[in-house]
């Protein structure tokens, strides 16, 4: 074989590589994209799945025992569900309770004039104000619920 030969086949030989290189980063590439798409799309199925409300107090009694439903989701009164951090959150009604069965929509009490601070030692938790009475409330959270006044 003569040098130029020898040079021939080296460029050939260097040409093969740099585009199996090329092919490999490629290949990187559309599988890193093909990743994110994957990725984007489960994101997408997680945003379109939107958890509905069931307004109904008698569908209401299929996730939380009928003695809430019974009278928190259908009178307007002051009631107390003591949450898990101590704290007692007073509502005056349930108003619907995720599809998911995890979360229960409520309308919370205003602090009034005659509201007590403390139930039996512990704090309680009011709407902080008359434009912010609707509230979500963790069910698996709530410990207790009870009336906090009688009439």
């Amino acid at each position: 074989m003569t040098s130029f030969e020898y040079w021939t086949v080296y460029v050939a030989i260097v040409a093969a590589f740099v585009s199996f290189s090329a092919a490999i980063a490629s290949y990187r590439q559309a599988h890193s994209a093909q990743i994110q798409a994957n990725l984007a799309e489960k994101q997408l199925e997680i945003l379109e799945r939107k958890i509905g409300m069931v307004t109904d107090p008698a569908k209401m009694t299929e996730v939380l025992p009928i003695w809430y439903v019974g009278r928190m989701g259908r009178d307007d009164w002051g009631f107390g569900l003591l949450l898990t951090s101590g704290v007692i959150l007073a509502i005056s009604r349930i108003r619907g309770i995720s599809d998911d069965k995890e979360w229960m929509e409520v309308s919370l009490l205003e602090k009034e004039d005659r509201s007590p601070p403390q139930y039996h030692g512990q704090p309680v938790l009011y709407a902080p104000n008359r434009e912010r009475l609707k509230s979500s409330v963790k069910i698996s959270s709530v410990q207790a619920a009870f009336d906090l006044w009688s009439s």
